[in-house]
C-alpha cells in the first residue's frame, strides 16, 4: 500500500495533472474573453465567474510547476550533490603508480593521456621516504597505471610568471605550505655583477641527486658541496656562476603565463638559410623545443619543480609539456616537420632528467611515454632518426634522442638494449678522418666540426670508450674554430663543451678560456645572448640564452666518466663495434 504522503507528493508531481490544469485555464481565459466581448449584458456575470476561475487555474499552476520533475529525469537535492561530487572526482589530478617505471615502454597503451603533476601529493614526495619493497609486500600487485586523461584546471592558463608558489599553493592545494618557498626576487642590479668564489653554488640542505637503481648517479654535481668542487676543480669560477644566475633570470622572466617559452616573442621563427638551407622558418611553432631547452637551463644549475629559486618556472613548464604530450608519447607539439624531431628530443630530455632527479611518479609515466615514441621513431635498420618515422637519420637528430634514451635509464625507465645498439651503429656509419675521430651528418658526406662535437659528446656521455687516436683527431679538427672565430654558432659550442669537458685535458683548457672570454663578452645586460648566431633565427632570444647557459652550466651538469670509461686502451679492437 503506497502511504498517503508519498501518493499526494507523486499526484501534484504527475504532468497530467499539470497539462489538464493549464489547458483549462487556458480555456477558461479565452472564455471570459469571448463572454466580456459579446454586446449582451447578460453574458457580464457569467464572465466574472470565469475570470475568477481562470485566475485561480492559473495560481494552482504556480504551484504545481515547480512540482514536475526535470527534463533529465531526475530533480532531488542528493541527486544533485551526487552530480557535484562526481565533478570534482573528474577533475582531481592523477597520482601514478611509481612501479611504473619498470614497465615495458613499448607497451601498447596509446589510448590514455598523461594528467599534469600531481600538485596535491608533491608535499608528500618531498617528505617522506619512498616505499621499499617490503613497505608495498602487503600491497595487491598491479599493472601498468591507467594515465588519466584529466588536464590541469583552468586557473593554471591565469598563473603569470609574477606569482609565487603561494599563489600557487592558493590555487591548488593547502598541502603544499610546507613544501615550497618563496623565491627571493631577483636582484636586477646583479645581473652583470661577479660574485665572489665563496659564493658560488653555495651549499644548500638539498641532497644530491638521486638515480633509482645501480647506474651511475650522472647528475650528482647539481648541487651543494659537489656543485662547489666540480665547478672550481674542472674550469668555471664566479664570473661564469654570475653570468648564469643572470641568464636564469631572463628565461623566467620570459616564461608565458601557461608555463611554456614563446617563439614568437622571442624572435624565432626567422628564416636566415643558415648553411645555404631554407627550412620553411623552422622554429616559430617550437614552444616545446624552447620550453625544454629552457628546463634543462634551470635544472642544469640544480633547481627543480620541487626546491630552489625556479622552483614555479619548472613546475610550471613541466606542466605544459605534460597538458601538451600526444596520446603517442611526442612532445612536438605544434613543430613543423623540420623541428618536430628537435622538439620532441629537447622536451623529453628536460623531462626524462627531471624523472631521474625528483622521481616524480608524472614526470616518470611522461618519460615513459616520450621514451616509447623515441623508440618508434627509430630506424631500425640504421638505427637513427630524423624528421619522419622511416628516414634513415642524420647525426644532428641522433643526438638529442640518444641523451633522451640515456636519462630515462637513469631515471628507471625501461629501454630495450637493441636501441643503444642502433644508437652506436648509427655512429659508426658516419665516422669519417684517417682514424674515424671526425664525424658527417649523414653516411658519405663530408665530415664537420659539428658532427664531430656531437658524435663524440654522445659516444662519451652514453658511456663508449674511444680509441685515443680517433680523440686526437677529433680535438684537433675542434680547436680549429675555438669560440670567437667566425659566426657565433651555441649549437657547435654546446656538443664540444661538452665532449672536451669529459676529457679535462689540455685541448678542454684552450676551448675552456675561450668559451668563457667569448661568452662573458657576449652576454647582454638583461642576461641574455643575442640571437645573430647560426641557428639564432630559428630558436630566438631563448634558444641562444639556454644553449649558452647550458655551456657554462657544464662544469657540474654531467658527471666526469673515468678514464676506463671514456678511453680505450690501444690493444681494444673497435672495428667490428
Amino acid at each position: 500500500m503506497i502511504p498517503r504522503a508519498e501518493f499526494n507528493a507523486d499526484l501534484w508531481a504527475d504532468p497530467r495533472l499539470v497539462y489538464t490544469v493549464a489547458a483549462a485555464a487556458v480555456a477558461t481565459l479565452l472564455f471570459t474573453i469571448w463572454l466580456f466581448r459579446r454586446r449582451r449584458r447578460g453574458g457580464r456575470q457569467a464572465g466574472l465567474i470565469c475570470l475568477v476561475l481562470s485566475i485561480v487555474l492559473h495560481a494552482a499552476l504556480i504551484f504545481l510547476v515547480p512540482m514536475l520533475p526535470s527534463i533529465s529525469g531526475g530533480s532531488s537535492t542528493a541527486d544533485a550533490e551526487t552530480d557535484q561530487e562526481a565533478g570534482i572526482d573528474a577533475i582531481e589530478f592523477s597520482t601514478f603508480d611509481p612501479d611504473a617505471v619498470a614497465a615495458d615502454a613499448s607497451a601498447d597503451d596509446s589510448e590514455s593521456m598523461i594528467a599534469p603533476l600531481p600538485v596535491s601529493d608533491l608535499a608528500e614526495l618531498l617528505t617522506q621516504p619512498e616505499p621499499t619493497q617490503h613497505e608495498s609486500a602487503d600491497e595487491e600487485p598491479s599493472d601498468a597505471p591507467e594515465l588519466a586523461t584529466d588536464t590541469a584546471p583552468s586557473s593554471l592558463a591565469e598563473i603569470t610568471p609574477a606569482h609565487t608558489m603561494a599563489r600557487l599553493d592558493t590555487i591548488f592545494s593547502d598541502e603544499l605550505d610546507d613544501a615550497f618557498a618563496e623565491p627571493p626576487a631577483p636582484d636586477k642590479a646583479a645581473v652583470t655583477r661577479p660574485v665572489h668564489v665563496g659564493d658560488v653554488a653555495a651549499n644548500t640542505p638539498a641532497p644530491r641527486a638521486k638515480v633509482p637503481g645501480d647506474i651511475e648517479n650522472d647528475f650528482a654535481n647539481r648541487v651543494g658541496a659537489a656543485k662547489n668542487e666540480a665547478l672550481l676543480r674542472t674550469g668555471g669560477d664566479a664570473n661564469t656562476e654570475a653570468a648564469v644566475d643572470a641568464a636564469l633570470r631572463f628565461l623566467a622572466e620570459a616564461q608565458r603565463a601557461d608555463g611554456a617559452w614563446d617563439p614568437r616573442s622571442t624572435g624565432a621563427g626567422i628564416e636566415r638559410k643558415p648553411l645555404g638551407m631554407t627550412r620553411g622558418g623552422a622554429g616559430a611553432n617550437a614552444e616545446t623545443a624552447l620550453t625544454g631547452l629552457s628546463l634543462l637551463a634551470i635544472t642544469g644549475a640544480g633547481h627543480t619543480h620541487q626546491k630552489g629559486a625556479y622552483a614555479d618556472n619548472a613546475y610550471r613548464g613541466l606542466v605544459y609539456l605534460i597538458q601538451n604530450q600526444k596520446p603517442d608519447g611526442s612532445l612536438a607539439g605544434r613543430a613543423s616537420v623540420y623541428e618536430s624531431t628537435y622538439c620532441h628530443g629537447m622536451a623529453a630530455l628536460a623531462m626524462c632528467e627531471t624523472a631521474a632527479i625528483t622521481h616524480d611518479p608524472s614526470a616518470i609515466a611522461s618519460a615513459t611515454r616520450a621514451i616509447q615514441y623515441t623508440r618508434s621513431m627509430q630506424h631500425q635498420s640504421t638505427g637513427g632518426w630524423r624528421y619522419t618515422a622511416g628516414d634513415p637519420g642524420d647525426l644532428s637528430q641522433l643526438g638529442w634522442q640518444a641523451m633522451v634514451l640515456d636519462a630515462g635509464q637513469r631515471a628507471g625507465v625501461a629501454v630495450d638494449p637493441r636501441n643503444f645498439a642502433g644508437v652506436e651503429r648509427f655512429l659508426r656509419s658516419v665516422r669519417a678522418g684517417s682514424t674515424g675521430g671526425l664525424a658527417a651528418y649523414r653516411a658519405g658526406e663530408a665530415a664537420s666540426r659539428t658532427m664531430t662535437a656531437e658524435a663524440m659528446a654522445t659516444r662519451l656521455l652514453i658511456g663508449q670508450q674511444i680509441p685515443a687516436a680517433e680523440i686526437d683527431e677529433a680535438e684537433r679538427s675542434l680547436l680549429g674554430q675555438l669560440p670567437g672565430v667566425g659566426q657565433d654558432n651555441y649549437y657547435y659550442w654546446y656538443y664540444t663543451t661538452m665532449a672536451l669537458h669529459q676529457l679535462q685535458d689540455p685541448a678542454w683548457d684552450r676551448w675552456n678560456a675561450a668559451l668563457k672570454d667569448r661568452l662573458l663578452a657576449t652576454q647582454r645586460s638583461d642576461g641574455s645572448w643575442p640571437s645573430d648566431s647560426v641557428w639564432g633565427g630559428y630558436g630566438g632570444s631563448v634558444y641562444t640564452t639556454a644553449m649558452a647557459t647550458l655551456c657554462l652550466e657544464v662544469y657540474y651538469r654531467h658527471s666526469l666518466r673515468s678514464d676506463e670509461q671514456r678511453i680505450a686502451r690501444p690493444s681494444d679492437d673497435f672495428s667490428n663495434r
